[in-house]
């Protein structure tokens, strides 16, 4: 049994045991009921995040997982049943208090649906304007950030065919292009990002692509390599794009440490190389580069993937969670300037996988068509 399946689970009887303790233990106004009812649910959930922690290794984001799973499938069921007798004309809650609980599971059970099975596929097309100082004529760059599967299917072809119909001259692909929960399944789909890949590369002028959190290196490279396409490892290429010089730059994202340091090496090759360059792109995984970066760099634009927007985003407030230290509102994504530096960061096109809850709200997928322009 999966552990998705059993955090299901879990929150199905959090909100049955909470709904029956509420409903058949009557104290006569109603609140002492509820209250029971609420603290047993807890200790549900609270017991099955302590044994699946021993048992399964459950993460942040498993118990964020289960959370949301209590929140849009368990809360309404305690909610049906703890409702659902004064609806039908018995005594056990006030009047005010079913009429509340009733809409109240509607909204959730509509944010898990709309979450998890509508906002994560309304793919849509982020497109942004920016001039570039050292650009002699315009050129257009797409970017395909946090694929983030296991296998290619409709959902990434549409990606590829939204950035392709645009005729871009570059595209670049920030990382986290696979996540497998078996290292070892890599080698059974690989032949189809290969295909993804190639189909892209036929398609425009070039792709690059650089690593994230969960790509590993190894296996990046090897697709690469055998697609065609480039991929920078700590390294910068100089290319020609629409009859101009552009350097790119390709960071590698470290596995631990300081993740808004760049590595010394590189530092010291954009020192030494990109001086005197005409237009110059970096492609980071993680968008805390730019908070390290030297104020003399000629660089025009970074490029980054990571936050998936946040994935969730409350009205007025933005993304609670973006496991990054730029500003919220860069994190959320869009174009923007921090400490003068241009930086585009993508809201991905996939979803955090393993033990994360498959859900985006208010934060659409995309891709990204950047036009760069002469200043």
């Amino acid at each position: 049994m999966s552990l998705s399946t059993i955090l299901l689970i879990c929150a199905v009887v959090a909100g049955l045991g909470g709904g029956l303790a509420a409903r058949f233990r009557s104290w006569g106004t109603g609140l002492g009921d509820l209250l029971l009812g609420l603290l047993t649910g807890t200790l549900v959930i609270v017991f099955s995040t302590v044994v699946l922690t021993i048992t399964h290794g459950l993460n942040l984001f498993g118990v964020i997982h289960i959370l949301y799973l209590t929140a849009v499938i368990g809360l309404p069921i305690a909610f049906a049943i703890i409702a659902g007798p004064h609806l039908l004309n018995a005594e056990f809650v006030t009047p005010f208090i079913a009429r509340a609980m009733v809409p109240t599971a509607i909204v959730l059970v509509g944010v898990g649906i709309w979450g998890t099975h509508i906002e994560p596929g309304r793919l849509r097309i982020d497109e942004h304007g920016l001039a570039a100082p050292g650009a002699s004529t315009a050129f257009v760059v797409g970017v395909i950030a946090d694929l983030q599967t296991p296998s290619i299917g409709q959902h990434e072809n549409d990606a590829l065919d939204d950035v392709l119909a645009a005729e871009p001259d570059l595209v670049v692909l920030p990382g986290d292009l696979f996540q497998f929960g078996d290292p070892r399944d890599f080698d059974a789909v690989a032949p189809e990002f290969v295909g993804w890949l190639r189909r892209l590369d036929a398609g425009t002028g070039e792709v690059i692509i650089v690593n994230g959190d969960v790509d590993d290196l190894e296996q990046l490279a090897a697709l690469a390599e055998t697609a065609g396409v480039t991929f920078l490892d700590n390294s910068i290429t100089t290319i020609e794009v629409a009859g101009q010089a552009v350097s790119v730059i390709g960071l590698t994202t470290p596995l631990s440490g300081d993740r808004s340091v760049i590595d010394p090496i590189i530092v010291e090759q954009i020192d030494a190389t990109v001086r005197d360059r005409d237009v110059v792109i970096m492609v980071s995984h993680r968008p805390d580069v730019v908070l390290s970066f030297d104020p003399d760099w000629p660089i025009d634009l970074l490029i980054a993937g990571h936050t998936h927007g946040g994935q969730v985003s409350v009205p007025g407030f933005g993304p609670p969670i973006l496991f990054s230290e730029v500003p919220r509102e860069v994190g959320a994504g869009g174009l923007h300037l921090v400490n003068g530096h241009p930086i585009y960061v993508s809201t991905g096109v996939g979803l955090e996988r393993g033990q994360a809850p498959q859900l985006r709200f208010g934060v659409r997928p995309s891709v990204g068509l950047l036009t760069l322009v002469p200043e």
